[in-house]
């Protein structure tokens, strides 16, 4: 593990896109263990009642060493068969098990929708089919919108970006300031992407999936969005993810485009066409 807390440390805590995921940050930056990072998680799933199981099963998931995933086994195979994560000590696989830590039930079906498209049989030209390559760019760097005002998520749809970002900034819920009057959350689920936003840069995007949510929404404690987000996107994901699914059913979003995630205050910010496109919807 000495080798992944130089790495841990280039962390900025302080990132609002992090809060979801804050609390682990903060108890490994406590702890800065030796062991191998599979045996902190393990540790610290436990310690806070976070009980990760295969889909539709009461199979437990437990993180292992990467060294228990045998050459040339497919890893989402290895999780469905031994319930086992294999988890290397960088940060790629640390942001992967953050998103185990606040959406286990997503993750789940994404493993689940992983194994039953293989046993379909995979195309022929790249070994994927097109519900798989879904999964995986919503897996690795996927946001979840949560919007009470349905209007911002079809201007998103539509890559209309002043109607999404720039005119309601004033309903997007700002991590400092938290209100029940929010109309719009964006939470990060893709562990690439978070992997990334260690060294932001304003063209990074991701592949948002859109949810509706009631007044009721907003009134919740960060603890319990999580839980009402990891519920209704399992479901959601689950009716997405079957024949016909594919990466375009996401909506792009320059990430740091998201009102008080970045520097974007002023509204020149949202001009450069290079990043905010006009899209293949417009």
């Amino acid at each position: 593990m000495s080798d992944f807390i130089p790495a841990f440390k280039s962390i900025d805590l302080s990132a609002p896109w992090l809060m979801p995921y804050l609390g682990m940050h903060q108890a490994f930056n406590q702890d800065l263990p030796t062991g191998e990072l599979a045996d902190w998680l393990n540790a610290y799933f436990k310690d806070h009642a976070i009980k990760p199981t295969l889909h539709n099963s009461d199979k437990p998931l437990t993180f292992v060493n990467q060294d228990d995933l045998p050459h040339g086994t497919a890893y989402e195979a290895h999780i469905h068969a031994t319930a086992n994560i294999p988890t290397r000590n960088n940060l790629h696989d640390w942001f992967g098990a953050c998103v185990w830590s606040a959406f286990p039930k997503s993750k789940s079906v994404l493993n689940h929708v992983h194994i039953r498209e293989m046993a379909k049989g995979a195309n022929e030209h790249n070994g994927r089919n097109r519900v798989r390559d879904a999964i995986t760019v919503f897996d690795e760097n996927g946001a979840i919108l949560m919007v009470k005002d349905r209007d911002i998520g079809r201007a998103l749809q539509n890559f209309d970006w002043q109607n999404t970002l720039v005119k309601p900034r004033n309903q997007w819920h700002n991590p400092a300031l938290p209100s029940a009057d929010d109309a719009a959350q964006i939470f990060i689920f893709g562990h690439a992407l978070l992997e990334q936003l260690i060294h932001p840069r304003k063209p990074l995007c991701s592949h948002a999936f859109i949810l509706s949510v009631d007044d009721e929404f907003f009134e919740l404690g960060l603890v319990d969005k999580l839980a009402y987000v990891d519920e209704v996107l399992a479901i959601r994901l689950d009716q997405w993810l079957i024949d016909g699914a594919t990466p375009r059913d996401l909506s792009p979003l320059p990430i740091l485009g998201v009102p008080y995630f970045w520097g974007n205050e002023d509204a020149s910010f949202y001009d450069d066409a290079n990043v905010f496109r006009s899209g293949r919807r417009a």
